[in-house]
């Protein structure tokens, strides 16, 4: 039986392709993917089919050419899939324009959407226990809350491996306090006009301080991580506190700078680096990562 997690997982692959596939279309000419395209973003939208005689994306951005409605289209849905809730018809719709797309067969009857498509993940065995040994200071209700969303976090991200595990882990612990805070104790008013974080607007700072267990930090790097995650979170910024934000924004940080590549070769001082902007907490980094592999790797 298909796990949520591993649903959740694919969700997000399938609206990663898509946005790939329609975004290679170009041009202003009707392409027969277009309606297909369309289609999808009706029905996933509850909009009414569209009309015979109306080209697609016409009703829905009337004013933009072709090749700038599919741009739209092709955002919107990324995030409709991301956020789709109730396994059924909507992944098969999902499904049938990315075979359709990738010229690939149709979905054999007894398979599950996006089966045979994308891989099925490994989803680490890590426990509540194990991360209490690594952390323990940490509060374990609050372990037992984020621990489905880690394993999701690793699984999505290829955080596969025990040593990837350990220096994924050990770098969470420290930056979050032993996994106790999901946000910046700080208001955040040193952060107000950080132009380089993007924080061009009065109360930028407050409003998009450090969050998550690898602490977001500026309105461009919400408006970024909200964009990979199909989430606005510069509309809606604290939702990155929450459990499986805080828990998947961690992914993407970590995926978007490579951070795996690092923890294969046990950098730990250069994923620092990447991640503080300096050495900051080094040494309680590096014992967590200690006890992390004793744990993991043994």
């Amino acid at each position: 039986m298909l796990s949520p997690q591993q649903l959740t997982i694919w969700r997000k692959q399938a609206a990663d392709r898509l946005l790939i596939l329609i975004n290679r279309t170009t041009g202003d000419e009707i392409q027969p993917g277009d309606y297909k395209i369309d289609d999808l973003l009706r029905s996933l939208t509850n909009l009414p089919a569209r009309p015979s005689d109306r080209e697609p994306f016409k009703g829905m951005f009337p004013n933009s050419p072709i090749s700038a409605g599919r741009v739209q289209v092709a955002n919107r849905l990324k995030q409709l899939i991301i956020n789709l809730r109730e396994s059924g018809a909507q992944d098969g719709l999902v499904d049938d324009l990315l075979r359709s797309l990738s010229n690939l067969p149709p979905r054999p009857s007894d398979r599950p959407p996006y089966a045979g498509i994308f891989a099925e993940a490994k989803i680490p065995k890590i426990t509540v226990q194990q991360i209490l040994e690594i952390a323990p200071y940490a509060d374990a209700t609050r372990v037992a809350e984020l621990l489905p969303h880690l394993q999701l976090t690793m699984a999505g991200y290829q955080i596969t491996t025990p040593l990837r595990q350990s220096h994924f882990l050990a770098q969470l612990a420290h930056e979050s306090g032993s996994f106790n805070y999901l946000e910046e104790i700080d208001p955040g008013d040193y952060l107000e006009g950080r132009t380089d974080l993007g924080n061009t607007e009065l109360g930028d700072g407050r409003r998009f301080k450090g969050r998550g267990l690898i602490q977001i930090t500026g309105r461009t790097n919400y408006g970024t991580c909200g964009q990979d995650l199909g989430i606005d979170l510069l509309k809606n910024p604290a939702r990155l506190s929450d459990n499986d934000l805080a828990c998947l924004s961690a992914g993407w940080f970590w995926q978007k700078n490579q951070l795996n590549e690092l923890a294969d070769r046990n950098d730990v001082e250069l994923i620092t680096r990447t991640i503080n902007g300096g050495l900051n907490g080094y040494a309680d980094r590096q014992e967590f990562l200690a006890v992390a592999k004793e744990v993991l790797l043994a």
